[in-house]
């Protein structure tokens, strides 16, 4: 089976998809290097930022946006990526309790309701992060991140603000 058809199968219910968060939240800490006790903070962004990642014109607008007015179908695609970031923070939450369990991360409660995370590299299979399959997601956060400065350390309200409210979307919860 190909890398491809693999990914396809993992994206098939995306709206659903636990393997494909997992495997984005792990992607994720990675890029950023929040691995081995560096710790990504608040792990409430990941609801978010696993949305962006697999969606490419998301990317796409949040790398060309200066500050300006977007165009209604753009506003209206950051909207979508914002409320499905709210609807995801319990499961994301869940499967960073499932990931802690199997090894893979660790938690650390921060301030208030933060609840900070770090990959546990080691305990991945060998080559796990380096399959060509997530590719792209990994180009995506890298770029998120260039356009974001420091996404690992930043609040939600930061991150919120960077990503929509400065282009236009209104954000609540």
């Amino acid at each position: 089976m190909s890398d491809k058809s693999a990914k396809k199968r993992l994206m098939y219910l995306s709206g659903d998809d636990f393997y494909l968060y997992c495997y984005s939240i792990l992607i994720i800490l990675n890029v950023l290097g929040c691995v081995d006790g560096k710790y990504f903070r608040d792990y409430r962004k990941l609801a978010f930022l696993t949305d962006i990642i697999n969606n490419s014109k998301v990317v796409y607008i949040i790398l060309h946006s200066s500050g300006r007015k977007l165009n209604p179908k753009d506003c209206e695609c950051l909207l979508d990526s914002y409320s499905s970031g709210l609807m995801r923070r319990s499961e994301i939450l869940k499967l960073l309790f499932a990931l802690e369990k199997k090894g893979y991360v660790s938690l650390n409660k921060g301030k208030a309701q933060e609840i900070d995370v770090s990959l546990k590299k080691e305990n991945l299979p060998d080559e796990f992060l380096d399959n060509s399959v997530f590719e792209m997601e990994s180009k995506n956060i890298s770029d998120v991140s260039k356009k974001v400065r420091r996404l690992a350390a930043l609040t939600l309200d930061t991150m919120l603000g960077k990503i929509y409210v400065e282009n236009g979307v209104r954000t609540w919860g």
